[in-house]
């Protein structure tokens, strides 16, 4: 299990690292979760066999950010980062 896998590399690296670390581990006898804002590597399930997105759903309710806990086929067709600092009073546009 990777959570947020390279995170504080720059964007460009951290996409060819983790790619190809990806890449390394498929194809081996094991399970492995590998948990990321990077949408980029939602494409890898196009190029790399056994490698499947998932994720977790999330609504605003009375103000507050909800989640379902339950894992959902494929890449997240949502992001929340603006609503989460909007929510906090922090500025979004």
């Amino acid at each position: 299990m990777v959570d947020e896998i390279y995170k504080g590399t720059n964007n460009k690296e951290r996409l060819i690292g983790s790619r190809a670390f990806i890449r390394s581990l498929t194809g081996l006898k094991g399970l492995g979760i590998v948990s990321t804002h990077d949408l980029e590597l939602t494409k890898l399930e196009k190029e790399v066999a056994d490698f499947k997105n998932y994720h977790f759903r999330e609504e605003v309710k009375n103000g507050k950010m909800v989640f379902d806990y339950k894992l959902h086929p494929g890449p997240c067709p949502t992001t929340n980062a603006l609503k989460i600092m909007e929510l906090e009073g922090l500025p979004v546009t």
